[in-house]
């Protein structure tokens, strides 16, 4: 069976037969059908989707396609990233790491009919787009072998989209660890292998989630940090759409010196007698990645008015090029569940500071991140916000920032926690770069290990999802 099928690129009107299939599922809550599909429509115009970044993909048969009657779909947007690595051209194993722009994808919407359920489409489907984003880079190597004697010839993504030589891929799982049982050379029926077979490995579910206290005492928050009110430079900024965008083309670049600083941090803490090797990686939040989120809300929101999407510590002028402590965020209104404000992207301070701050140094940044929570629960008064959530809240910020919050916020989690293990959208991701390969893969706290490579994904946040 599986060799009468193949991925392909959907036509446009198998793009219109995917919307609507899936607009009509719970996907579509909150939307009428056609609001779903022009929704979908302004998405791949917009900045992170136009010019090919964002496509639509169909499981179909060989002999037929251009079928309307296609087995399940699903959708991939590339986007930018950058890896941290060991450079192998220095034999000293404490050198700069080799940090490198790489080209990456996230996976999102894929969908099966109820009719054609539980038959194994969509997983050959899922085995399959790993042949079609990174299929160059095992075909030069030779490490992993299409299974031709079982799938056929390997799908073929069209030539002018440049295709094959992703280095990672992610996606955001609804349906626990399904996706890791679906590898590129992954043949075995046997539904209960193990997880770790070669697909997406989930990594980085905590989350945090408050309400918003209505009797918050402005005047308790200085009494964590010690701080003075003005003890250091900078003004408050709130940030309009426009002004976070281009603030996030700044937080890329300073993503680069935060991968190096976090690449000696832990070549510091690492066995000296240890074979295995590190990578790390992120998404980029530029080009139209972060907005995202709030793109794909904007009919619930629009009708409000919103101005703000951010606030960030800027100096007296106003430079965003300089900002070291910030919060963007998004705003899901819809009317079936609580007005939530999902931070998107949280920086205050970076790794790179961490080996040359003095202690009043981090009273400073206490004191920063203290004002920032401030700012968030200001907004949330103004915008009747019931809930806040956050993806994997920085750990190094964790202990103070949980420790102010509570002046602003009441944990709202599972048993009145502030942070638990989501158990929906889990952030899955699969290595395609330096050091993959299919004889060693397991799974470890610190990372995915593939043939002694350690993988990181680092900021692991909201903003990249999709």
């Amino acid at each position: 069976m599986a060799a009468a099928l193949s991925l392909f690129a959907a036509t446009p009107q198998q793009i219109e037969v995917s919307r609507r299939r899936a607009g009509a599922s719970a996907w579509g809550s909150g939307m009428t059908l056609d609001e779903y599909v022009q929704r979908d429509i302004d998405l791949q115009n917009s900045e992170c989707g136009r010019d090919g970044r964002y496509l639509t993909w169909v499981l179909a048969p060989r002999n037929d396609p251009h079928t309307l009657d296609f087995l399940c779909s699903c959708k991939t947007f590339r986007r930018a990233g950058l890896t941290a690595r060991r450079n192998h051209n220095s034999s000293n194993s404490d050198s700069e790491p080799l940090i490198e722009p790489v080209e990456c994808y996230g996976i999102a919407a894929v969908f099966t009919p109820p009719e054609n359920r539980r038959k194994g489409y969509a997983r050959l489907m899922m085995s399959l787009l790993h042949w079609v984003l990174a299929g160059n880079n095992y075909t030069s190597t030779g490490d992993i072998k299409f299974p031709s004697d079982i799938w056929g010839t390997p799908p073929a993504p069209p030539k002018e989209f440049g295709m094959g030589t992703a280095t990672l891929s992610a996606l955001w799982s609804d349906v626990g660890d399904f996706y890791g049982r679906c590898g590129p050379d992954d043949v075995d029926d046997d539904s209960s292998r193990s997880k770790n077979s070669g697909g997406w490995v989930i990594r980085g579910t905590r989350m945090t989630r408050w309400c918003p206290r209505r009797d918050a005492n402005t005047a308790l928050m200085h009494a964590d940090t010690g701080s003075d009110l003005h003890s250091h430079p900078g003004e408050w900024q709130w940030l309009t759409q426009e002004e976070v965008n281009r603030l996030l083309i700044h937080d890329a670049e300073h993503m680069k010196k935060d991968l190096r600083a976090r690449w000696f941090e832990i070549i510091s803490s690492t066995s000296p007698s240890s074979s295995k090797t590190k990578a790390l990686f992120t998404f980029l939040p530029s080009g139209g990645v972060e907005a995202f989120q709030r793109e794909r809300l904007r009919r619930f929101w629009e009708k409000e008015k919103i101005v703000h999407w951010g606030v960030a510590l800027s100096d007296p002028l106003g430079d965003l090029s300089t900002v070291q402590a910030f919060a963007t965020w998004t705003l899901d209104l819809r009317p079936s569940a609580p007005r939530t404000l999902i931070v998107t992207r949280l920086r205050c301070g970076s790794y790179s500071e961490e080996s040359e701050r003095s202690e009043n140094d981090n009273e400073i940044q206490a004191q920063i991140l203290c004002e920032l929570l401030q700012k968030v629960w200001e907004y949330c008064s103004e915008h009747d916000v019931e809930a806040v959530e956050v993806w994997n809240f920085p750990l190094k910020l964790r202990e103070v920032g949980y420790r102010c919050a509570r002046h602003w916020f009441v944990p709202s989690g599972p048993d009145e926690e502030e942070e638990f293990e989501r158990t929906w959208y889990l952030p899955a991701f699969k290595w395609y770069g330096y050091g993959y390969g299919p004889s060693t893969i397991n799974s470890t706290d610190s990372g995915l290990v593939v043939e002694e490579v350690e993988v990181e994904w680092v900021f692991n946040e909201k903003f990249c999802w999709c």
